[in-house]
């Protein structure tokens, strides 16, 4: 099995912020400490993007939302929520760089509801068909409406991306104990089920739409996955 470490070296190369604390994991992360790559809600002008939890331990973290950010680029996603007075944990590249951008143990601005329970990932998908890059070709696949199950047409992730979607997950439950290896459960149709969680349902990894009805990221392409990944032991021991 992969093996989490703590860098007691404070690097900033490859590694997770929990709390002050770096834990090395083995696929590509850029996280805040970085001055050159990094992005970061960690600066005087952008402290009130985000706020302290109600623990301020994170004992009480207890899930992961997923959501497609509809941006060029998670560096254009960052400038987003920069503008618009929020924030996000982590981001995933169109090219399965990851970046965090708040320490894990601070409350991010990203879903409305549950952020002092919640982790926030954004994951780079322009999503628009129209929005195609030719540099980055993705996938064009349907996804069902989280309320009326009508299909609808959009882009998909890289492949690069879900695989690390993957590991960032199971490398966040490992790190942050409180969060289970839990998904949404299944529907009569074996899909991950898209309604609305009560707020006492909302544990382990859900999607943006499981918390607000007014969204419908993530789609469907990531959960087959997760499922997947979920039904075998842990991948990383720490």
């Amino acid at each position: 099995m992969s093996q989490i470490q703590i860098n007691s070296n404070n690097k900033s190369s490859n590694s997770f912020i929990f709390n002050g604390k770096e834990y090395v994991v083995p696929f590509p992360v850029i996280n805040f400490n970085d001055k050159q790559r990094g992005m970061s809600f960690h600066t005087p002008s952008l402290e009130d993007h985000w706020d302290e939890r109600t623990d301020k331990s994170g004992s009480k973290i207890n899930t992961i939302v997923l959501h497609w950010d509809v941006a060029t680029s998670s560096s254009q996603c960052f400038q987003v929520l920069v503008n618009r007075g929020l924030s996000v944990h982590l981001m995933i590249d169109r090219d399965g760089t990851v970046y965090q951008a708040l320490d894990l143990v601070k409350r991010a601005w990203q879903a409305r509801g549950v952020n002092d329970q919640s982790i926030g990932i954004e994951i780079n998908n322009q999503f628009y068909i129209n929005r195609q890059d030719p540099n980055w070709p993705r996938q064009e696949i349907y996804s069902r409406d989280p309320r009326s199950g009508i299909p609808y047409k959009h882009l998909d992730f890289t492949e690069i991306q879900k695989t690390r979607v993957v590991q960032v997950v199971e490398a966040l439950c490992n790190i942050v104990t409180t969060i289970p290896r839990k998904l949404p459960p299944k529907g009569s149709d074996g899909k991950i089920i898209t309604r609305l969680l009560d707020k006492n349902e909302v544990k382990g990894v859900v999607g943006h739409f499981n918390t607000s009805v007014e969204k419908i990221d993530p789609g469907d392409s990531l959960w087959p996955l997760l499922y997947d990944s979920f039904s075998k032991p842990p991948p990383y021991n720490f």
